[in-house]
């Protein structure tokens, strides 16, 4: 069992956290924590084969919303080529991305990513993934070679991953079908449940810090049958894009007479014997009656801090 001293760590305490000093801790085969002892002396730390280490501890941080194909997209939209340039037009250019990343390229991006995420402190990541089959929308193979490019480099690169395969249905509320540069992004709520369970499967019997859960990509996206099956039957955490853009907004009031967090928290409410509620991410231009609303439901905000500032 391999041990580690610092000098100082943040452990909880009561309902929150305190300092303390001169901590060992002790890590399991599988990588869990074992034992955290408090202190404990660097000279009786060090007799015993542990690890010292000069800086202090906090617990490691937690990317709740990941596209690890658009690390490749870094640097290609720092600044506008036209005057309206807007989320819409970034859109349009990161789409251009995605119809270059097959499986192989998708795992070096993430194991990239991965990389830069453990320096940067964090250990697990939740892959928001819908880039699911070939850019002509036709399969792969192995229908889930994408995902399992995702797995891969989360297990080559150690860090904790909880994979959300994405439902994807439609291009907008009021269209029934995806743009061509959308059709490898096509998955329906069956699709998505399938995956779920095959590859959760594969993940119980060979790596323990990979959970697959599930995701709606956006109420704009699925359809309200959808939205109701995937909720209903997926286990693990659900995520959904909630928001993000004043655009999905207007166009949810046109569609439905509600914005998208009280349609969605309507919705919810409506499914009896839910109650474990959703991750909803961004919330970019939720009110806050909205979010007094997701409090409601047992639900939660991802906030994305580089999107939204």
């Amino acid at each position: 069992m391999r041990s580690l001293w610092v000098p100082a760590a943040w452990l909880p305490r009561g309902g929150g956290g305190s300092w303390a000093t001169n901590v060992l801790f002790s890590i399991d085969e599988a990588g869990n924590w074992a034992t955290i002892e408090r202190d404990v002396s660097r000279e009786l730390a060090k007799g015993n084969g542990a690890e010292l280490l000069d800086s202090p501890a906090i617990a490691p941080l937690v990317n709740s919303h990941s596209h690890a194909f658009q690390r490749a997209f870094v640097g290609h939209a720092e600044r506008r080529e036209a005057a309206d340039d807007d989320f819409w037009s970034w859109r349009d250019q990161m789409y251009g991305v995605a119809l270059t990343v097959a499986p192989e390229r998708l795992k070096l991006i993430a194991q990239r990513l991965y990389r830069e995420l453990l320096r940067g402190g964090y250990t697990h990541v939740c892959e928001f993934h819908y880039v699911h089959h070939q850019p002509n929308g036709e399969r792969y193979a192995d229908p889930y070679a994408m995902s399992r490019a995702l797995i891969e480099a989360a297990e080559d690169t150690g860090i904790g991953l909880t994979l959300l395969p994405v439902v994807y249905e439609r291009a907008g509320f009021d269209l029934t079908a995806l743009r061509p540069d959308q059709r490898r992004f096509s998955a329906d709520a069956d699709w998505v449940l399938s995956a779920q369970r095959g590859l959760s499967r594969e993940a119980r019997t060979k790596n323990p810090h990979v959970a697959i859960g599930a995701a709606l990509h956006s109420l704009r996206a699925v359809t309200p049958e959808s939205l109701t099956k995937i909720c209903r039957e997926a286990t693990g955490p659900i995520h959904i894009h909630i928001a993000e853009q004043q655009a999905e907004v207007d166009a949810c009031l046109k569609v439905t007479g509600m914005r998208p967090v009280q349609f969605l928290c309507e919705q919810l409410r409506l499914l009896e014997g839910f109650s474990r509620g959703l991750v909803l991410v961004h919330g970019t231009h939720a009110t806050q009656a909205e979010i007094d609303l997701i409090a409601k439901t047992n639900s939660s905000l991802s906030i994305c801090p580089t999107t939204e500032a």
